[in-house]
């Protein structure tokens, strides 16, 4: 985080023909920090002397991240007005859509287990996926409505909540627990990290209105940026699992490149309907930015564990698709 600071603060902005190094840096945050995600992962893993730092970051990621995500969530959510949370109409169409891929998925991956069982159960935990919570801050970053991404968000989770007892049973039956204990351990694990944030922020509006109106004004970019760093990390976690996983080559590359062609189809869907309802961006982002943590281990918990290879790989191109949208904007903005 103090390298994209330093990096964005501080690098002049050398006037060329074409862009400022700065202006390079900002709308292609991303790509960075997927690039230095990756390059951490090749140096830990290539590098003997690094192995007592890898110890150390292993044991402290795990409380780092949690702490990362509610402070770039805290951020985002000071700048929506509580009157904006209210659901809309292409929330439904998004919900109805997600049912149904699951439907099909389910169908298929029980009709046609085999060797190709691996590439359905990936499809599968991609689409029953939520919205992930940090939907509203690129959602933001580009001119869409966050307030009506964060109320997508905690609706495709409940959504998944539900569906996941209901569902994976019927893909797996070696699952041994009961619908409510699956049901509220998935709860457990998506609601306090949306949640949260969301009811102290609202808190603050309510209670303290002055430090509300304080946060949100010094927030600008600095959500985004955590976000960021939040992409450095799961990039060399996504890219271990994605090198540890077991099962043949060929079936990792089918499902990176498939999941590929998932993620893009469902921008296009989303951002269509969310056209027809003036909330092209959000919606956009709703059914395409997916909770990739969560999915990741609901599917080596529950499913075939190279099904794991999906969400991850959806994380990536999510990503890719994110930099060029923010690209686009900046570009266009700079011609106002």
């Amino acid at each position: 985080m103090i390298l994209f600071a330093i990096l964005i603060k501080f690098v002049p902005d050398l006037d060329g023909p074409k862009m400022t190094i700065k202006q390079i840096l900002k709308d292609w945050t991303l790509p960075v920090s997927m690039a230095i995600g990756a390059l951490s992962y090749v140096l830990f893993t290539q590098c003997a002397f690094l192995s007592p730092l890898k110890v150390k970051l292993v044991a402290f990621i795990p409380y780092f991240l949690p702490a990362l995500i509610f402070t770039m969530l805290f951020l985002t959510y000071c700048k929506i007005q509580p009157k904006e949370l209210l659901p809309r109409k292409w929330h439904l169409w998004l919900i109805v859509i997600q049912i149904l891929e699951v439907a099909v998925m389910v169908w298929v991956c029980r009709h046609f287990k085999g060797e190709y069982s691996p590439l359905w159960e990936a499809w599968l935990a991609c689409f029953i996926s939520p919205m992930a919570a940090v939907g509203a801050v690129v959602t933001q970053k580009i001119g869409g409505c966050a307030a009506s991404a964060t109320t997508y968000t905690i609706i495709s989770s409940t959504f998944t909540a539900v569906a996941v007892p209901l569902v994976y049973p019927l893909v797996e039956p070696g699952i041994d627990m009961t619908f409510m204990q699956l049901f509220l351990k998935i709860l457990s694990r998506v609601f306090p990290t949306i949640m949260a944030p969301l009811v102290i922020s609202l808190i603050m509006y309510y209670v303290v209105p002055k430090a509300h109106s304080y946060v949100a004004e010094q927030a600008k970019d600095k959500s985004f940026y955590l976000w960021a760093v939040c992409t450095m990390v799961n990039t060399a976690q996504i890219i271990r699992s994605i090198v540890s996983s077991p099962g043949s080559g060929i079936m990792v590359v089918w499902i990176c490149l498939t999941v590929g062609v998932i993620v893009g189809v469902q921008f296009y869907v989303g951002k269509t309907i969310g056209s027809i309802y003036d909330d092209r961006i959000a919606a956009g982002q709703g059914l395409a930015q997916k909770n990739t943590v969560l999915s990741i281990w609901m599917a080596m918990t529950f499913l075939n564990p190279q099904a794991a290879i999906g969400p991850g790989a959806c994380l990536l191109w999510q990503n890719v698709f994110n930099s060029w949208q923010i690209y686009s904007y900046n570009k266009k903005n700079a011609k106002l």
